[in-house]
C-alpha cells in the first residue's frame, strides 16, 4: 500500500473516532428529544414572576405522568394523588424541537400547547422545566414556569 493509500485509511479511522466521540458527548443523543417527555415526574417548584413556591408552599402534590394508549399519547396531571387533568398529544401540529437548545414544543389537542426544556447531569434524574398549557405561548401566562424531576423507577 503506498503513502496516499495509507494516509487515506489513517483519515477515516480518525473521522470515525471523533465523529463517535462527539456522539457519545450528548448524554440525549440516540433517540428524538420529545421521547423523553415521557415517564413520571415530580414538581419541585413553581415559579412566577414575583415568587418561587417550593414543597408545601405550592399547596398540593403534582405528578405528570406520560402513558402511550392505543388513542394516542397522554399527559396525566395528578394532584394529591386524584387525576386532576388530561392533555393527548396532537399528530397534526407535531412536535417542535431543538435538540441543541434541549426544548420541546409539544402541541396537544384542543390546541392547546406546552414549552419544556429539558436538562441532565449525570447522577441526578433528569430535570424539566416547563410551562403551563397554553393556547399561545409567549403570553403574559407563559411566565410562570413549572419545574420537575423524573421519578425513577
Amino acid at each position: 500500500m503506498g503513502n496516499s493509500g495509507r494516509l487515506f485509511v489513517i483519515s477515516v479511522i480518525l473521522l470515525l473516532i471523533t465523529g463517535s466521540c462527539k456522539h457519545h458527548d450528548d448524554i440525549f443523543a440516540g433517540k428524538p428529544l420529545s421521547t423523553y417527555l415521557g415517564g413520571k415526574w415530580i414538581l419541585e417548584k413553581i415559579v412566577t414572576p414575583t415568587r418561587t413556591l417550593t414543597g408545601e408552599q405550592i399547596g398540593f402534590a403534582e405528578i405528570r405522568e406520560v402513558q402511550h394508549e392505543l388513542d394516542g399519547t397522554v399527559d396525566r396531571i395528578f394532584r394529591n394523588d386524584t387525576l386532576y387533568a388530561q392533555y393527548f398529544w396532537a399528530t397534526n401540529p407535531g412536535t417542535i424541537t431543538n435538540d441543541k437548545k434541549k426544548t420541546v414544543l409539544m402541541s396537544y389537542r384542543g390546541g392547546l400547547k406546552r414549552f419544556f426544556k429539558l436538562s441532565k447531569q449525570d447522577g441526578k434524574p433528569m430535570a424539566m422545566e416547563a410551562s403551563d398549557y397554553l393556547p399561545e405561548i409567549g403570553t403574559a401566562r407563559d411566565s410562570v414556569k413549572f419545574f420537575y424531576s423524573q421519578v425513577l423507577r
